[in-house]
């Protein structure tokens, strides 16, 4: 048997579903930790001034912890943990959105809509020294792609699947 055939053989005994669900969930590791140490680096000035600051690095962390745990206890309540998660995720990225606006979110999202409607001298002018607005959205993505992975739909033609995961 030639090497071609034989990998073949070894997909096709694959479980598919569950690599699928692996794959996911290693990706959605990497993305969290590379977020956390992203965010680390910028955050490495104001951690000792505030405690803000903690919650997407603790966030990123509960996370790293669980989606393994989660992943391999999907049939018995991972996969609703995981959903659960991904939501507060999002949650976690709308409320930094809200803390990077300091109390201006209307005035950051101006200065934001400024840079991308004018002349590039003029938009390279404009001075931030706050935090950056959409950074947290990474977290919203994050989130949102998440839960979106840990709903596990089939394909097909019926609802149940969304019903199996929410217990309708």
């Amino acid at each position: 048997m030639d090497p071609l055939e034989a990998s073949k053989l070894s997909i096709a005994k694959l479980n598919y579903p569950v690599f699928m669900r692996l794959t996911r969930s290693a990706a959605m590791f990497c993305g969290f930790l590379l977020l956390l140490c992203e965010i680390r680096f910028e955050h490495r000035a104001v951690l000792i001034d505030d405690w803000r600051p903690w919650i997407p690095l603790i966030s990123c962390g509960v996370m790293l912890l669980a989606i393994p745990a989660a992943t391999s206890l999907w049939e018995r309540g991972g996969q609703k943990v995981l959903l659960g998660l991904y939501f507060v995720t999002f949650c976690t990225g709308a409320m930094g959105i809200i803390f990077h606006a300091e109390g201006h979110l209307w005035q950051r999202l101006s200065e934001l809509f400024t840079v991308w409607t004018s002349s590039l001298q003029t938009g390279a002018a404009v001075q931030a020294n706050h935090p950056p607005l959409l950074a947290p959205a990474a977290f919203m993505g994050l989130g949102l792609i998440g839960a979106l992975l840990a709903l596990d739909f089939k394909t097909g033609e019926d609802n149940s699947d969304i019903e199996r995961v929410l217990n309708l």
